[in-house]
């Protein structure tokens, strides 16, 4: 026998999916009529405590007067009791009937208010608001800054401005900050596709700003020129660090880059003719991805002999094939067994589709543990000697 309880996880279900509101926006022509059935006592409970039978139905029926459903009923014959006449399905007609029931009335109040007024404004919004009136509803109280933030990016699209520096009345940079994922979604709505860069995808590196054309805090990319006639192309200084934006239109005097993980390794680099080395970007190598100028030089990258300096290489050589990778061979791992340590961050064992068979061999030899458990040989314990000797033979 369905509870008052049940009945209003049941029909709870169906307002916090939203099925409620699409259907009131005539977009579930099949939810309503909304029939609940609720269920049939039992022979013995007929007999044994049809006080509990009793009270069930009073329940169910008091519910019906306070509004919401109707009942249907339906006739059982009982052998001892004669004919009952108990609930057989609880009939929700439209949505009003199920808001009702649930007391959600101040809500879709709320909600229509929501979108009459994003309708009115910005119409284009109107298949995101049908594919997600619940996510429309949580900002309620927002609607009308969000509208002002949309309405911003279409008469200036593609700022090239900091957050900070956009003038929206009554819209501050902390507003825009916390909401940056819905923003993105209601922008690619509402914008035309030449104000959107189509390259760029999710939040993660200031997706959001380089996605909609505005300022931000670019890495710093740090590099040493290994070649002195070329560090007199920028006054002799040979130690730079430059922001993404300037390293990408710098086209320094090099045509060999070698790029390492550790910044040590980075600064104590060995000089070679008409080289530079770039370090300390780990995982942010991405960075460096589309980069004119680093598609005609040789590329070679240095980092350290597990799993994850395999991933960062396999990750590089997918932006320049012509990456070659630098002391990162079984032959070098061998050598330096007595450097082992063990990887304590957790471990990539999936394909890395940019490796040579060289190299994924050695991979595939740290994912399955042929040589220790979790081996793994950091750069800065390979011997200066040996890179010297590595870099000299290149």
């Amino acid at each position: 026998m369905l509870t008052p309880k049940e009945l209003n996880n049941k029909i709870e279900r169906h307002w916090s999916s939203g099925r409620v509101l699409r259907a009131w926006m005539d977009l579930e022509p099949d939810l309503f009529p909304l029939r609940i059935g609720v269920g049939r006592p039992s022979a013995r409970v007929m007999m044994d405590d049809f006080d509990q039978v009793r009270r069930w139905k009073q329940e169910l029926e008091q519910g019906c007067t306070a509004g919401g459903y109707s009942i249907e009923y339906r006739e059982t014959n009982h052998r001892q009791l004669g004919r009952q006449r108990l609930p057989g399905q609880l009939l929700f007609e439209t949505p009003d009937a199920v808001i009702t029931c649930l007391g959600k009335s101040r809500l879709f109040e709320r909600f229509k208010q929501c979108h009459d007024l994003i309708i009115r404004q910005q119409p284009l919004l109107q298949a995101w608001l049908q594919a997600h009136p619940m996510k429309a509803l949580e900002q309620d109280v927002d609607w009308e800054r969000l509208l002002l933030v949309i309405a911003f990016f279409q008469s200036h699209p593609l700022p090239n401005r900091y957050l900070r520096e956009l003038l929206i009345p009554g819209v501050d940079t902390k507003f825009i900050e916390a909401r940056r994922g819905l923003i993105g979604e209601l922008l690619e709505q509402t914008l035309p596709a030449e104000a959107c860069n189509a390259g760029v995808v999710g939040l993660a590196r200031h997706g959001f700003e380089r996605r909609f054309g505005l300022k931000y805090d670019q890495p710093m990319i740090r590099f040493r020129l290994l070649d002195a006639r070329a560090a007199q192309a920028y006054g002799g200084l040979n130690d730079i660090s430059l922001p993404l934006e300037q390293f990408q239109r710098l086209n320094p005097p090099v045509d060999r880059v070698f790029i390492t993980e550790n910044k040590i390794n980075g600064l104590s680099f060995p000089v070679f003719s008409g080289s530079m080395v770039i370090f300390g970007l780990g995982y942010g190598i991405a960075a460096l991805n589309g980069i004119d100028w680093l598609s005609r030089c040789k590329i070679q990258y240095w980092g350290d002999i597990d799993t994850h300096g395999f991933a960062m290489l396999s990750q590089l050589r997918g932006y320049y094939p012509q990456t070659r990778s630098l002391l990162m061979d079984r032959k070098t791992l061998e050598s330096c067994a007595d450097a082992w340590v063990k990887e304590t961050a957790k471990r990539i064992i999936g394909e890395l589709p940019n490796l040579t068979a060289e190299e994924q061999a050695c991979y595939r030899i740290l994912c399955e543990d042929r040589l220790g458990e979790q081996v793994r040989l950091e750069q800065e314990r390979v011997s200066f000697e040996m890179l010297l000797s590595v870099v000299q033979s290149a």
